[in-house]
Formats: structure tokens, sequence, C-alpha cells
């Protein structure tokens, strides 16, 4: 399909933006036309480098470039839209309003005339490549604070997306970017696991970009930030943990009470209103910026107004692309009876992979919530129901520790989900009452995931229950 009359459309409104000028020069390289293509082409400088030289997964230009074309047909639509609703304004007020003056000639459309981008090839400057220099980032101090870090798949289908969103939001980069690679498992990306920098993109001002590629296999380079990058990354990794646990703590207290938190300890009470576990640093930072973005009509995906202010106040925030938490879907809790693995997610991002024991075919299936979250179900940290215990719904069966961990991987409870200490400690600073818990068979990767750095946060209040004594089918 030609698509260069909607990509033609799109660079006279957006001359700056070179991988559209990259895609429009893609297109007169196909139907034959090599000299607009040449005048593209150097119009998108160090993009067309990066992509000739194949620096960077060559599907990404195939993803970005229905973007562009569904954003002009898009603009086309609302534009015919609005030119119809003026007019039928007009004749509205020239029925109710015969006295008044004629109403003014509608304002042309500020498209550029055709023609004027075959003139202009006459006058074409070629584009500088913008080169980078590792060393000079190194000399900078860009590690952690005041970098930006997003992630994405680092083969396959998914690879490209981060380069694409970047590349249709220009003007909303920051100064420098580093997309850290994420190896992937059937349909499950794996958090931190083997993450590293997969490559940087540098913004130069005025639609220049700089791309550094980290990965060897794509280009004969060894840049010496490498390593450092890593090390960040995996601090940035850790951080989003946190945004994570937050996010979906406020959604849950939302989705149960209507209404946002107005504080972190509406989110910390005492047992039963024991939403979160703990807090962190990040998070009492992070707390007002976050109900910011939640209350916005953009619901915290970063197309609102208030994405740039609140990421200024959290450093959690800012140091993610476009100031929103990367794992931004709620987390949820799937169990695979099949492998005996228990897996903690955000959409189809895999952030732990636990071993556990089951109770076989006494094991339900379906959908559960996590209702009571407690502390020493049994009255103390060594009874068979271990150190928590999270129950599934108005059920008689839990998420829980054990005093068996003998059981681990096997199918010995009479129905309960067992963890080792450990894990479902873990696991209960992490998922809020109302988190979602899906059973069933098939579906995750043997590979445990549990990293050598465990999620922490700082308990809050009692959370234990001594008026009740649990019956879980153990």
């Amino acid at each position: 399909m030609d698509h260069s009359p909607h990509l033609k459309s799109y660079v006279k409104k957006h001359p700056d933006n070179k991988m559209a000028w990259y895609l429009l020069g893609k297109e007169y390289e196909s139907s034959g036309q090599e000299g607009k293509a040449n005048y593209c082409f150097n119009r998108a400088g160090e993009v067309f480098e990066a992509f000739e030289h194949k620096q960077i997964p060559a599907d990404v230009w195939m993803e970005y470039q229905d973007k562009l074309v569904q954003m002009s047909k898009e603009k086309e639509r609302r534009t015919a839209r609005t030119r119809h609703l003026l007019t039928a304004l007009m004749v509205l007020l020239l029925i109710w309003v015969p006295s008044a003056n004629s109403p003014s000639t509608l304002p042309e459309s500020a498209s550029v005339p055709s023609g004027t981008e075959d003139a202009a090839i006459d006058h074409a400057e070629v584009a500088k490549v913008a080169t980078v220099d590792p060393k000079e980032r190194a000399q900078n101090g860009e590690t952690y604070v005041g970098s930006v870090f997003t992630a994405q798949a680092r083969q396959g289908s998914g690879a490209g997306t981060a380069l694409t969103d970047m590349l249709a939001k220009t003007s909303q980069m920051p100064s420098k970017t580093t997309v850290l690679g994420m190896e992937q498992s059937g349909a499950w990306l794996i958090w931190r696991e083997g993450m590293k920098p997969l490559l940087s993109v540098q913004n130069k001002g005025n639609g220049g970009l700089a791309v550094q590629s980290y990965d060897a296999a794509a280009c004969a380079c060894k840049p010496s930030d490498s390593e450092t990058l890593r090390k960040s990354g995996l601090k940035w990794a850790a951080g989003q943990e946190e945004l994570a646990v937050l996010n979906s703590a406020m959604r849950a207290f939302r989705s149960q009470h209507q209404r946002l938190p107005q504080s972190l300890e509406e989110l910390t009470r005492d047992f039963p209103d024991n939403t979160m576990y703990g807090t962190t640093d990040g998070m009492k930072k992070a707390f007002t910026p976050m109900r910011n973005l939640l209350a916005s009509p953009g619901q915290g995906t970063g197309k609102d107004q208030n994405t740039g202010a609140a990421a200024e106040k959290s450093l959690l925030l800012a140091s993610s692309l476009h100031g929103r938490p990367f794992l931004g879907q709620p987390l949820r809790i799937v169990i695979d009876k099949s492998k005996h693995r228990l897996a903690l997610v955000s959409g189809n991002i895999l952030i732990r992979n636990y071993p556990i024991g089951l109770g076989g075919e006494r094991t339900p299936e379906g959908k559960f919530v996590i209702t009571d979250k407690v502390v020493n179900p049994n009255g103390k940290s060594n009874g068979e129901f271990g150190s928590r215990g999270m129950q599934l719904s108005a059920t008689n069966y839990a998420i829980h520790g054990t005093n068996e961990p003998d059981s681990i991987g096997k199918n010995e409870s009479l129905g309960c989900v067992r963890m080792g200490k450990e894990d479902v400690e873990e696991l209960f600073a992490f998922v809020p009452s109302g988190t979602e818990v899906v059973i069933g068979n098939g579906g995750l990767p043997d590979q445990v995931l549990v990293p050598g750095s465990r999620f922490t946060s700082e308990p809050q209040h009692d959370q234990t229950n001594p008026r009740k004594t649990y019956h879980w089918l153990n």
C-alpha cells in the first residue's frame, strides 16, 4: 500500500521528525523516485544512518510507519468533522441572525501546498550525522541520577517498541534515554534477569538525534559506559518495582472506595485496612505525583499535562521515559499448577516466578482476588501457614507460607498454595489487597525468577488478626 500521501502530509506539519522523513524516503525509494528519496534521507540524518547500518532492528520502521499513517488519517477525519461543524454553525447563525454581517471565509488548512517539497529538493541541505562519544557521557556522570530509562524486548515482535514511542514524541524526548533489552520466554518478557543496555538515544535538539547501539551483534562497537549503564539500569528497575506497588495499591483502594487515597497512611492501616504492607522513601516522594497522574484524564498513562510536573517531584518517575511508571499495568498473580510456579506479572512482563507447593486436583482453578492479608495467620511465624497469608476471595484457600519447606514443588497440600518463607514475605510486600489471582495449567516458564536483592518495604501498623482463627485447606 502506498502510504506516501499521508507521510508527505505528516512531514509538512512536522518537519523536525527525522523518522518520518526516513519513512517517506523509503516510500519514494520503493517507487523508483531516487531524487526525492535521497532528499528525504538527507533530512532524516542520523536516523537514516542508524537504520541503514542496522544498529536498530529492521522491523521498527514498519510499526512506526503504521502509527504515522494512522495519526495522519485520524487528523484528516478530525479536520473534516470540524469543518462540517463550523459550516453547520454558520448556517444556523445566518438563519437566526439575518441582519448579521456575512461570516468570513473559513481558514484554509495549514498544510503546505502541493509541489513545495519538490521545489525544496533543489535547496536541500544534507544533515550531519550525530555521533555519540561514550567517554564524554561517562565524564558527565550520567548514571541513575539524571538519566532516563525504558525497556523493550531484545528481539522479536516487541523489539523497537520503546524507540518507536520515543520517535513518535521527539518534542518530549529527554536529553538522553537508555533502552534496556529484556529477554523473552514464550509470551513473557523477563524483568531484571539479564537486562542490559540495548541502545541509547541522545536528543541534540531541533530534531537531531544521536543513536548508540550496545548490541555487539548489531554493530562492531564496545562502548565504554556499557557496564555503568547496566548497573544503573538495574537500579532503575528496582525503583520501578516500588512504583508498581504504589500504583497497584492506589488503584485497588480506588476500586474499593470509589476514590483515590488522600495519603499513604490510608493504604497502610491496621488489618483489615492494610491495602499495602509497607512503604519506601521512593513511595513517599512519589505518592502525590502518582495520585495526580491517576486523577488525571490520562489515568497515569503519560497522556496528560500533569506528567511532566509529576516527574519533577519524584526521582523514580523522572528516571522513566515520559515521567510515568514503566510497570504501569496493575500487578497480578498467575499460578501454573502443571509447573508448580507462581508468577508476579504486570501486563506481559514477568517480574517474579516462584516455586510453590500445591494440592494437585484439590487446588481450585479460576480467577480470585486477595482479600485478607495477614501477618502470622497462626499467631506465630513458624506455624503451618508460616509468617504470611493471603486469602483467595471468600474461600478456604490461601497463598501462605509453610512449616514444611520440603513440600515446595509437590502436591501435598489440601488445596492451598504453599511458598517458601522469603518468597511469601516478598510477595506479601508486593501485592495489595484486591490483587487478581489466576490459577490454571500451563503458561509459565520453568525458570525460577528471584533476584539476589529482594523487594522490601518498611511495614506499618498491626497487620495481624488475633480475632480470627483461619481454617484454610493447608
